[in-house]
């Protein structure tokens, strides 16, 4: 009984941890990139909530006990609740590796090169003919810049924007900084981690999944 607590406590670490460490993973990737990797909002917002909802999750499930059908529940009440509050799908963008004023100067030449006047007013670009306005923010931990479009033509316009705006990120030269390597680094160490507590383990699995197979 003692041997299958442990590997329950094992197994519940390793559910843990294994996602948030395959997110620092691709933010390591993504800020190790000889350009700048632009993605869209609302996939970075599911891949962070993704990542940290078994945190909070896991324990209170163990804690409670649930049914299978009630663990169905809050798992699919949870999915829900990503996908409402997530961002729309267009419109909208994270840009990795790359700072804020390299982000709005990419955004300013897109503008240049579909013949939209603007005005720039701090960490926004207002259009001048139609009802757009781009607003940017960065986060300088992550090394990204968020960009989101609003007004009345922003479904319209974020087509065109965005492939134009990626043509010119590509051309953005950008080098591995030392938060990239500290995000692959955590990666590594909470990806190993797990494993070490569940080799000593490895015998039951194995009788374990033996046992499940006819």
């Amino acid at each position: 009984m003692l041997g299958s607590e442990q590997l329950s406590l094992a197994v519940q670490v390793a559910a843990v941890v294994a996602p948030v460490a395959v997110y620092f993973l691709l933010l390591g990737l993504l800020n190790s990139q000889p350009n700048p990797q632009i993605i869209s909002a609302r996939s970075d917002f599911i891949l962070l909530n993704a990542a940290f909802f078994p945190v909070f999750c896991v324990p209170v499930l163990s804690y409670f006990a649930p049914s299978v059908w009630t663990l169905l529940v809050v798992v699919g009440a949870l999915l829900a609740s990503v996908l409402l509050l997530a961002p729309r799908r267009t419109g909208n963008w994270v840009v990795y590796n790359i700072t804020l004023p390299a982000t709005v100067r990419a955004g300013q030449r897109a503008l240049n090169l579909m013949g939209e006047p603007f005005v720039r007013r701090g960490r926004r670009l207002i259009l001048n003919r139609i009802d757009v306005t781009l607003r940017f923010t960065s986060m300088p931990l992550l090394r990204n810049v968020s960009i989101s479009t609003e007004g009345a033509n922003a479904a319209e316009f974020s087509r065109d924007f965005e492939k134009l705006l990626a043509s010119q990120l590509a051309t953005v030269p950008t080098t591995a900084t030392p938060m990239a390597v500290t995000f692959l680094l955590i990666a590594t160490v909470m990806l190993i981690a797990p494993l070490g507590l569940l080799a000593d383990r490895m015998p039951e699995m194995v009788r374990l999944v033996t046992n499940l197979i006819p």
